[in-house]
């Protein structure tokens, strides 16, 4: 799939905006602040159904107004699909729409308009806290299937119900009678999650090594738990069975389940060492942008259509020989969009589209 126009109304600093891409790359250059990432930001919402810089949607309107728009069109093996998004901040609605049909829930959203996101942000998968690792894994399975993205709300909910209900225990408020069925709950839909995240990960770890790896640059996953290590859907529910007739006391003292994938992690490696602890930073932002093209190419193979890569602030902290190597990478998709500050920073490279960007005005060049 690729973008072949976005059009966007009163969203951040875009009164309004049109342009049309091309396959292959599309480099956005401009100094800071002059709505480079609005565009990656608009792209991603209207795939992920939500911003990744802040939950609030009101912000995304464009001072003095109620309200934005944004309208995609995309081409999959040459058929053409018009995804649209309108957002009304005095009355808090959304709407989202494919081919003009308005999607009833996010999960109709969600992998319909595939994309890999590398922000700077996303350094701190690296090294920032296991919620931010977790996170990558949800995000990228939601996209390759509705059965997971609803199997995760509903383990979510769970996992917060079942420690609302230990609470109530703890309390005096709720009988322990009440546990057992919430316990099995958890437990089916945490090991499908955790079967789910365990093969992704395998497959990532080929796509690293088959299409990713140099001579200087290997980079490898490992799902890591505290509970389970032998990932067979057998040995799970015996794990998770045993810790909650072990634990059950402590997890009503802590109100908190204490088991399962919304505590689970990644360990990442950069050359056969710990990124987070021995890479440096130059390391870390490589590895993380080995990771997400290793999503891309799994996200090709899994829905058999390329995914939109979209690279904010690609250049920022790596040197020539370093982006080189990125850029190489670049041919095996189909399309990707690249902000960066100066159109110096990609040299080397062969874009298809040129856009300075200037105060909320786009030129193409």
């Amino acid at each position: 799939m690729y973008l072949k126009s976005v059009e966007l109304a009163n969203f951040r600093n875009y009164e309004s905006l049109k342009i049309k891409l091309m396959p292959g790359i599309n480099v956005f250059y401009g100094e800071n602040g002059t709505g480079k990432t609005n565009i990656i930001e608009s792209i991603y919402c209207t795939a992920m159904g939500r911003s990744f810089r802040s939950s609030e949607e009101a912000i995304l309107v464009k001072q003095g107004r109620t309200a934005f728009s944004i309208a995609l069109n995309a081409v999959e093996n040459g058929i053409e699909r018009d995804f649209t998004v309108d957002y009304d901040s005095s009355i808090r609605k959304k709407r989202v729409a494919i081919n003009g049909n308005r999607a009833a829930r996010l999960s109709q959203v969600v992998g319909k308009l595939p994309v890999v996101l590398f922000s700077p942000e996303n350094i701190m998968m690296i090294k920032g806290e296991p919620s931010q690792r977790r996170r990558f894994l949800d995000d990228m399975l939601s996209q390759f299937e509705e059965e997971y993205f609803e199997t995760l709300g509903k383990y979510l909910k769970e996992v917060a119900h079942r420690n609302y209900l230990l609470k109530g225990i703890r309390e005096g408020r709720v009988k322990r009678e009440n546990l057992p069925v919430w316990n099995e709950q958890v437990m089916n839909n945490g090991v499908k999650i955790i079967l789910s995240r365990v093969k992704a990960v395998e497959e990532l770890n080929l796509m690293l090594e088959k299409e990713l790896a140099s001579e200087k640059f290997r980079v490898h996953i490992a799902y890591s738990s505290k509970h389970y290590s032998n990932y067979d859907e057998k040995a799970l529910k015996e794990n998770f069975r045993s810790h909650f007739l072990s634990r059950t006391e402590d997890e009503i003292t802590r109100a908190a389940t204490l088991i399962g994938p919304h505590r689970d992690d990644l360990e990442i490696f950069y050359n056969g060492l710990d990124a987070k602890n021995f890479a440096s930073e130059g390391q870390q932002r490589i590895t993380s942008i080995l990771i997400k093209l290793a999503e891309g190419l799994l996200m090709k193979k899994k829905k058999g259509s390329f995914p939109v890569v979209l690279l904010d602030d690609f250049s920022s902290e790596l040197d020539e020989p370093n982006r080189g190597f990125i850029g190489k990478k670049f041919s095996l998709f189909k399309q990707i969009l690249i902000t960066t500050t100066y159109r110096e920073n990609l040299r080397g490279f062969d874009p298809a589209g040129e856009f300075e960007v200037a105060g909320g005005v786009v030129k193409t060049k």
